[in-house]
């Protein structure tokens, strides 16, 4: 058994904290005990929206939906910063440079395509073993290098006296706080990220939202979504015949000459995640 659900995360929660109150849910709904049930993309605890649910072998899809695109809504306050970038943490600084929404409109620009961006101090990617905001907690400070990212979009909605809101799409891995430090750093200021709102993950979206005060009033039954949900969006290959016990036992089938991943379909249901490498088809993420 296998399916997902749409959550919004609330502000000051963890996405493990969600994870944890669902589990018995979910577990009980499936009537197994030891199901996986985990989660499609961390958000900050500052950070509420879109947070996709799984269980069963939609665990699998971890690295797929990490890498996928995203659409957050965050408000940057100039002014100021803090040691996690974001109103969580310490000021540990101050200016007085107020950027114009003329600058602003000409800095964004700059911010959209394919950049290198250093991760904040206070993330949880490893270095040497350690989880830099564990090593930021304990006042060290790591060599965080920098990493390839995509911004898609940045859609200025409103400037009100040193506050911005902005529409952000980018690709997984894209972290916003950075975003606002480097902003604010290129105009010679300095701010904190004062909110976010994941909108969108891949296929799930923040209208389609379910709370978990709801999941425990009326049961997780109603809104379990299905894995072809989860991958709707993805080009899609059916495997006939012959190919179809290959493909499962391993066997080489030809490629079906795509240059991205695909959904592999066999009997109208999702066998899995493939992809076309050297003329034949590479199982990627395999679901039953």
């Amino acid at each position: 058994m296998l399916g997902a659900l749409n959550v919004v995360k609330p502000t000051g929660w963890t996405s493990s904290d969600v994870v944890v109150k669902l589990r018995w849910l979910l577990r009980e709904y499936c009537g197994d005990k030891k199901i996986k049930v985990g989660h499609l993309g961390t958000l900050d605890p500052a950070g509420s929206g879109v947070l996709p649910i799984v269980f069963g072998k939609a665990t699998r899809l971890f690295d797929y939906y990490v890498g996928g695109d995203k659409l957050y809504r965050a408000t940057f306050t100039f002014g100021k910063t803090t040691d996690t970038l974001d109103s969580y943490g310490v000021v540990t600084d101050t200016s007085n440079v107020i950027p114009e929404i003329g600058d602003l409109q000409n800095a964004i620009g700059n911010f959209i395509g394919v950049l290198d961006q250093i991760p904040p101090q206070y993330s949880r990617i490893a270095v040497d073993g350690k989880r830099a905001c564990d090593v930021a907690r304990s006042g060290g400070v790591v060599d965080i290098k920098s990493r390839k990212i995509t911004v898609f979009s940045i859609d200025i909605l409103q400037y009100n006296s040193g506050v911005i809101m902005l529409d952000i799409h980018c690709s997984g891995g894209t972290y916003i706080r950075s975003i606002c430090r480097d902003l604010a750093e290129s105009l010679g200021g300095l701010a904190y990220m004062s909110s976010i709102i994941r909108l969108s993950n891949k296929s799930f979206h923040i209208e389609n939202t379910v709370t978990i005060d709801e999941l425990y009033e009326k049961g997780v039954a109603d809104f379990i979504l299905p894995v072809d949900e989860l991958l709707k969006d993805e080009v899609s290959v059916i495997v006939k015949g012959d190919e179809v016990s290959n493909l499962m036992n391993g066997i080489n089938i030809p490629a079906r000459g795509y240059d991205t991943d695909y959904v592999v379909k066999i009997d109208g249901k999702i066998f899995g995640i493939c992809k076309d490498e050297n003329e034949v088809v590479k199982v990627l993420i395999r679901l039953w």
